[in-house]
């Protein structure tokens, strides 16, 4: 169960628009994971749902309606702001207040403050003088810095993959009550009764397994053309524990480990 809750004050006053978050966030383990895994991914989403919530708040200030006609006279999509926006906001973080683990679910409590006039200035407005052209997809937008761009690319995809592991959660669970009642690893997702089919969603293309308990899911969506593999390990309190790689880059503190 994943469960937000957040209280917005918005301060109005000439010049500046302030904003105080009260944040909550509770995040169910998957099979086999660890306290530290489960805490880590809820506060992960808890600040990937802040920045969205702060694109909310910042597209209704006069900032961002400039930057939005600058980018449309070029010829270049709202998407494309707001990833730019997106791609700035990616050092705002919430303050931990608390986190409490029960043995299956992490709750986190924080807060947060900003000033929404500076985060709305944090894009440039595109010079007249730029050409758009067509927008290669990892060409950073005007005035973004490139190793801004990367690293807000690397949390996309980050995020992409963590939505993929409400599916990856389920499969763990089906593949370890196989084998806890019959002894033996599934050879194919039909010997779980699951149809390869009832897998494929708009971030899951292929899912199928390998030998003695590995599952591998192709990717689809934003990260077509990427894999992810998981595999258990006896131990542990629960007696069976999974680890995780993938060709997705997850930058530093990956929550699974990275493969060629």
């Amino acid at each position: 169960m994943r469960t937000v809750i957040a209280v917005l004050l918005l301060v109005w006053g000439a010049p500046v628009i302030a904003v105080s978050l009260a944040l909550a966030k509770v995040e169910r383990a998957g099979e086999g994971e660890s306290e530290q895994q489960v805490c880590d991914r809820a506060l992960q989403m808890m600040t990937e749902e802040l920045h969205v919530s702060l694109l909310s708040v910042i597209a209704a200030t006069d900032d961002y309606q400039k930057r939005k006609l600058a980018y449309k006279q070029q010829d270049r999509s709202e998407f494309l702001l707001r990833d730019a926006y997106l791609s700035q906001l990616q050092e705002e973080k919430p303050s931990l207040q608390g986190r409490r683990w029960s043995g299956s679910r992490c709750t986190l409590r924080a807060r947060y403050e900003a000033d929404i006039d500076a985060l709305a200035r944090r894009v440039p407005i595109p010079e007249k003088s730029q050409a758009s052209g067509p927008q290669h997809k990892d060409e950073p937008p005007p005035g973004i810095d490139r190793k801004t761009w990367q690293l807000f690319s690397t949390s996309r995809d980050r995020a992409s993959l963590s939505q993929a592991f409400s599916t990856v959660s389920v499969l763990r669970m089906r593949i370890s009550e196989y084998y806890l009642s019959s002894g033996k690893w599934p050879g194919s997702l039909n010997d779980m009764e699951i149809a390869p089919e009832q897998v494929v969603d708009q971030r899951i293309k292929r899912a199928y397994m390998l030998r003695e308990g590995m599952l591998k899911l192709e990717l689809a969506g934003r990260l077509e053309g990427h894999e992810l593999t998981t595999w258990p390990v006896e131990g542990g309190v629960r007696g069976l524990e999974w680890q995780c790689s993938t060709t997705v880059n997850m930058g530093p503190n990956g929550f699974c480990e990275q493969a060629e």
